[in-house]
């Protein structure tokens, strides 16, 4: 890749993080105009070492079964490696790893297919479902549900489900894998 083209993809990464930053200050803001304020669009729920998250369908191309992972050496710890998809590298990035656990993922993991400047596939344990419009809420009833995405900087915010309360994930965050990496 040229210099010119790795400071365009740069540029183009910075200014995706100031908008997804813009994102959360504004669903912070719904927060505080009352109750039951609902986020737009769909959501998958993803499950990994135990908790669940959400992550916006917009950034999801497609879920797949867990598929051979070439490693990459020197890479970060939550970096997994490389896959092929359709074709296209991956970069492969462990969820559980970005929360501090260390484990071998199931036979049955899943990896959620995601595109931007770069692909990326992300491991988790499994996708259970699909939200519409979850309510965002400021906190969670019992203070620790986003303790362990608190301290990811991943999470973007809180939001209510049927099932209860669930982080709302930082999509840049989990697209932006250095160069290299």
């Amino acid at each position: 890749m040229t210099a010119e083209a790795q400071a365009r993809r740069a540029s183009v990464q910075k200014r995706l993080s100031a908008l997804e930053d813009e994102i959360v200050r504004l669903r912070r803001e719904l927060t505080t105009l009352g109750a039951d304020q609902r986020l737009p669009g769909l959501y998958l729920t993803v499950e990994v070492a135990g908790a669940t998250a959400l992550l916006p369908v917009e950034a999801v191309l497609e879920v797949v079964r867990l598929v051979a992972i070439e490693p990459l050496p020197g890479s970060a710890p939550h970096v997994r490696g490389t896959m092929l998809y359709r074709g296209t590298p991956a970069v492969v990035v462990d969820l559980a790893a970005l929360l501090g656990v260390r484990r071998e993922p199931d036979l049955d993991a899943h990896l959620v297919i995601c595109g931007g400047a770069r692909m990326v596939a992300v491991l988790v344990d499994r996708v259970r479902d699909l939200i519409e419009s979850p309510v965002l809420v400021d906190g969670s009833s019992s203070g620790d549900a986003s303790l362990e995405w608190d301290r990811s900087g991943l999470l973007a915010g809180l939001c209510r489900t049927p099932e209860g309360v669930r982080p709302l994930l930082r999509t840049t965050a989990l697209l932006s894998v250095p160069e290299g990496a």
